[in-house]
Formats: structure tokens, sequence, C-alpha cells
């Protein structure tokens, strides 16, 4: 082992400890890494801080600010008129067309912005169906937070799919995810996670209650927002926002130009149009998420220069053999970045195992995406803890839940999901890779 890869190891070790326990804010720690790893000198000051100006992070600037427009829309109104007129007044049909609306609405901001724009209109479909609206919440959240991150190439999915590329570059090879791949991945363990929700979570009981909010929230009929938006507005709004997702579907495939450039630009738009303010715009923006990623991206590039990647890979490839396979391997970072994303944010999560999983399988000579894929996906098997995922933690606030209640709820499903993923990969190495 040299200096350089016991510095990197420490910073990693210390990086973890504190996201862990949130000695420091999730942002500040990561602000930490790259002066850790420039005053250790593993990295000069343009590597340690090319973060702060990476293309995937400008990308998620842009799209954090195009969601808080669209959220003013009265898009999210019509999604409980939808579910009402085609309901029938089943519970089942219920339950699967507010998954649905809320999956539509998540692939199109974020899980968190989901559930802050759609609660009280979740509340008034439980109430006039009778549904208890804890497990309803937990099903929201969960099945957002799964849907919302590279389940289909639209919305911030595409800056996701952005970052995992960023990964893999920076690990050094060429090899990169198709816009399809994660979809192959994921869309299927999404069926499996509603079809959890909607059959066999009702079995686990918990303390059921005909209001998880508040007592003291006002119970008010919902109406839609005409104020926020004049008609006018409101299709310019809706116009800008898909147009913004077909252009970086179509500059991901072409190059003609930058992804960031167009989404900071249809960001510009909008505030130039006056559809939003310089403050809503910049208030928007999750800049905890910013942070978090800017600051730790720059551990691809020095767990590759300091040859820790190399240095862990010839380590667990002599003490486990078997997992020279890639199935395994991948299966492995799955369980593991599962059983961490319980207790790290989701993003914390990825910054720390996607640079050491992408060099380990390339070092063994193995394709790293699907390798990469399995720490994706583990750490979106976000379930059992509200400390798991943004969307959990809302809900656990806002439904009283106790951890009890929540644990019993959300551990199954962490389980059944990466039990999916380790049968499910394979046939995704055959077919894709």
């Amino acid at each position: 082992m040299t200096t350089s890869i016991a510095a990197v190891l420490i910073i990693i070790t210390l990086m973890v400890v504190s996201f862990f326990t949130e000695i420091l804010p999730l942002g500040f720690t990561a602000l930490m890494v790259p002066v850790m790893l420039q005053g250790t000198g593993i990295l000069d000051a343009t590597q340690a801080w090319s973060g702060f100006s990476n293309a995937t992070v400008i990308t998620w600037i842009g799209m954090f600010m195009l969601s808080g427009m669209f959220a003013k829309t009265s898009f999210t109104y019509r999604i409980r008129d939808y579910v009402q007129g085609h309901s029938n007044n089943s519970p089942t049909k219920v339950t699967v067309l507010i998954l649905m609306a809320c999956t539509v609405m998540g692939l199109l901001t974020t899980a968190a912005a989901t559930l802050a724009a759609l609660t009280p209109i979740i509340r008034e479909i439980c109430r006039d169906n009778g549904l208890d609206e804890k497990r309803v919440f937990k099903s929201v959240a969960d099945v957002t937070t799964w849907a919302c991150v590279q389940m289909l190439p639209i919305g911030t999915s595409l800056s996701y799919f952005v970052l995992f590329n960023q990964y893999l570059e920076a690990a050094g090879t060429d090899l990169r995810y198709g816009l399809l791949d994660m979809t192959y991945i994921k869309l299927p363990m999404w069926l499996v996670l509603v079809a959890y929700y909607v059959f066999i979570s009702r079995k686990f009981s918990i303390k059921e209650s005909a209001s998880c909010l508040a007592d003291a929230a006002e119970k008010t009929q919902i109406q839609a927002p005409a104020s926020i938006y004049t008609p006018k507005q409101e299709k310019l709004a809706v116009f800008i926002f898909i147009a913004n997702i077909v252009l970086m579907i179509v500059a991901s495939f072409t190059k003609i130009a930058p992804v960031y450039l167009v989404s900071t630009a249809f960001a510009g738009l909008a505030v130039g149009l006056r559809l939003m303010t310089e403050k809503e715009a910049f208030s928007s923006v999750s800049w905890n998420v910013i942070f978090l990623v800017a600051g730790t991206l720059p551990l691809s590039t020095a767990i590759n220069e300091s040859g820790t990647g190399a240095w862990i890979a010839s380590i667990i490839q002599e003490a486990f053999p078997v997992l020279q396979n890639p199935v395994v391997l991948a299966s492995a970072f799955c369980v593991i970045t599962m059983i961490a994303t319980q207790f790290m944010n989701n993003t914390a999560v990825w910054s720390v195992f996607a640079p050491i999983a992408a060099a380990m399988a390339i070092n063994m000579g193995m394709d790293p995406r699907l390798v990469v894929a399995g720490v994706a996906c583990g750490a979106l098997i976000c379930f059992a803890t509200p400390m798991a995922a943004v969307a959990g933690a809302y809900t656990y606030g806002i439904c009283n839940f106790n951890m009890k209640e929540f644990i019993r709820l959300g551990w199954f499903p962490c389980v059944l999901m990466t039990a999916v993923f380790i049968i499910w990969a394979p046939i995704v190495l055959n077919l894709i890779y």
C-alpha cells in the first residue's frame, strides 16, 4: 500500500463516517473532500475542484429550476381529477392510479417534489376512498423514489444518466450507458415494487389512522391554483418543460450541443419570460445535492490516479475468486449499497461506491456497466428507514410514523428488490452487455 492509497482510503473513511453520523451536514462533508484531496497532494487544484464545473452538476442546476417552474402549473390538480374519474370506487384501482400518477410526476420532477406538490391531493383522495394515508404515502414515496432516477430517459433522469456515465469516464473506460440501459434494468423492478404495495403490503400491520397529517392541519378543499399562472403562462411553462426534455434527449444522442447548455438555457428562458423569479429559481435548486455531487465526484479521479481501485480489486480478487464473475460482483455491490443506503443519503452512497465499483470491474477485466448498475440500484432500494431518502423522511414526518411501523412496511421491499436485481442481472448482462 502506497502513501497515496492510504490517504485516499482515510478520506473515504472519514467521508463515510461523517455521512453516517451527520457530524457535519452532508453538503459540507462533501465540500471537505476536494479540500483534503488537494491538501494531501493526491490531486491538483484543477482536478480537486473539477466537480463544481462538471457538466452533470450544471445540468442538475438547470433541471432543478425547471422542475420548480413545472410545480407551479395545474398539472398536479389534473392528477386528482383523473384518479377520481377512473377508480370506480375500488381501493385497489385508486392505489394503482395514485402510484401511476405520482410516477409520472416523479419522472418529470423528483420524488420529494412530487410528494410536496401532491400531498394535499393524495390526502383528499385517501379521505374520499377510505384509504389509510400511512400506507399510501409510504408507497408513493418508495415507488416514486425508484422511478425518478433513470427508470425512463426523461426529466431529471437525464441528469442521472449523465452522472453515471461520468463515473465510467472518470474510471478510465470508453464504455458508456445507452439511453435505455437503465430502463431495461429498472422498469421490471418498478413493476414488482408496485405489485408489492398494491397486493402484499397490506399484510404488514400498522396502526392505521384516519389522517396521518397533523391534527392542526387545515381541512380545506383542493382547488386549482388559477392565480399562479394565467392560461397562456401555463401553456408556455408546460411547453418549455417538455421542449427541454426533448432537446436534452436529442443532444444526448446527436452531441450537437452539451446537455447542460440545454437545461440552463431553458431555465434562463423561464426566468426571462417571468414564469419564475430569480429568487424562486435559485431557491428551487437543492444546493445540498449539488454540493454533495460536486464535492465527491473528484473521488473517482483520485481512486483511479492513486492506484486505489487496482489495489482494492487485487485484494478482493485474491480473497474472493468468485467475484471475478460480473453478475456476482454486481450483486455484491447491490447488497452492500442497499444496506449502506438505509443510513446514508443515496447520492452519498453513489459517490462512495460507484467509483470503487467502476475501478474494480475495469481492473478485473470486466464490463463496468452492470457492476455500477448494481450500485445505482442498491442505493435506491432505500425503503427501510427515513434516513435513506428525502421522500422517505418527508413521509415519516407528515404521517406521524414511528420507527417500528416504518421499518415494518419498508424492510420487505428492500429484500424483495435486491433479490429481483440478483435474478434479473444475468438476464440483463446477456441481453445488452
